[in-house]
């Protein structure tokens, strides 16, 4: 009987051990991916000491500028303020979903940050996605995203953000948009009539019909066929690659500073999450998007002028600067078509956005 009494006690001991282990193994949770089991965001000393792990979801490939200047930068900036504490798994090419639900995706928690451009969600993100689409407000990626990344910060832009349940967390503007073709040349506004423009849906399309275009909405992934085989005159494109689209391979002639608009990408986070997650952890993203929105965009430029200088010296485009007179016809052209926009345009939420963003772009100008 002592025996048996002996095992008996040792057999609960090393069940009560086993439990005990199991247990201490379960507080690693995804919070994002969450390596403590704290609530709030209050930041106690298990908070500072958790990992947090995000997954993010992006449409493109890990080489592209998109994916290089923006999204890399911020995953690697954030990495690098938090001393790791901060990491992720990053999901490029629509691996973790289609780029059109990447909003509801977020929001969900199925991926934790995700992409947004302005002009995929305009329906969602409109007042994001007309400001950035008017003509001639800025003239290179710096300005355009040190402006939309500062609004998309304040009413009423970030509570159109918040209504869909994401929050914006880096918001930046390409390169401006130029145009391409295999020898046409579209130097002053009028050179449009007639042509097929391959462009972007909404604002950028009602800008190249007042031009007397034709705006032609072509996927991505079709615009090299489309363009090879002459179903579009134009492109309405950046230099941001060597390879995309066959700008550099297909094309004759190409405007260079035009000053157009641009297009938008950028990073947003479930709000939900975002409430989750204690202060310091919420700073290191704020921060890392602050960033990103300067040195992202900054090094964007330079990333298209670099491409233009080779296209040059390698004789692969013919580029041509806009002239004096050439500009001040297009800034006529892009004043006509805001007023014109304006008119038709009856949201004070709008009117507000696109003073704040003026005002933001006369800062970085000053």
């Amino acid at each position: 009987m002592g025996v048996k009494k002996v095992s008996f006690l040792l057999s609960c001991f090393f069940s009560l051990l086993l439990i005990f282990t199991g247990c201490s193994n379960s507080t690693q949770e995804k919070a994002g991916s969450q390596t403590n089991n704290s609530e709030g965001n209050e930041n106690t000393k298990d908070e500072k000491e958790g990992t947090y792990t995000f997954k993010v979801a992006s449409p493109s490939a890990p080489e592209d500028p998109d994916s290089q200047f923006i999204y890399k930068a911020f995953m690697d900036k954030a990495t690098e303020l938090s001393d790791g504490r901060v990491q992720f798994e990053w999901y490029p090419s629509q691996q973790l979903g289609q780029m059109g639900d990447y909003i509801q995706m977020t929001a969900d928690g199925v991926a934790d940050i995700g992409m947004f451009s302005a002009s995929v969600f305009p329906s969602e993100l409109s007042l994001a996605n007309k400001v950035t689409a008017i003509p001639g407000l800025y003239s290179n990626a710096y300005e355009g995203s040190m402006a939309f990344h500062a609004v998309s910060q304040k009413s009423p832009m970030m509570d159109e953000f918040l209504k869909h349940g994401v929050r914006p967390l880096v918001a930046t503007t390409t390169p401006t948009f130029n145009f391409y073709s295999k020898g046409v040349e579209v130097k002053v506004p009028s050179d449009l009539k007639g042509l097929r423009v391959r462009t972007s849906a909404g604002t950028l399309s009602e800008i190249i019909k007042m031009a007397g275009g034709t705006p032609v909405g072509i996927p991505a992934a079709d615009i090299y066929e489309a363009y090879d085989k002459g179903a579009v005159d134009v492109l309405h494109q950046y230099a941001a690659s060597d390879t995309a689209y066959g700008i550099r391979e297909l094309s004759e002639w190409g405007s260079m500073n035009l000053g157009f608009s641009a297009g938008t990408t950028g990073l947003m986070i479930g709000e939900k999450l975002w409430k989750s997650l204690p202060v310091d952890i919420q700073k290191v993203l704020k921060e890392a998007g602050d960033f990103v929105a300067s040195n992202g965009s900054a090094t964007y430029d330079k990333d298209v002028k670099d491409r233009e200088q080779r296209w040059i010296k390698n004789k692969d485009v013919a580029l041509q600067e806009v002239t004096d007179e050439e500009r001040k016809k297009w800034q006529k052209f892009f004043k006509d078509f805001e007023k014109s926009f304006l008119e038709k345009e009856d949201s004070k939420e709008f009117k507000t956005v696109l003073e704040q963003f003026k005002e933001e772009v006369e800062k970085v100008k000053e």
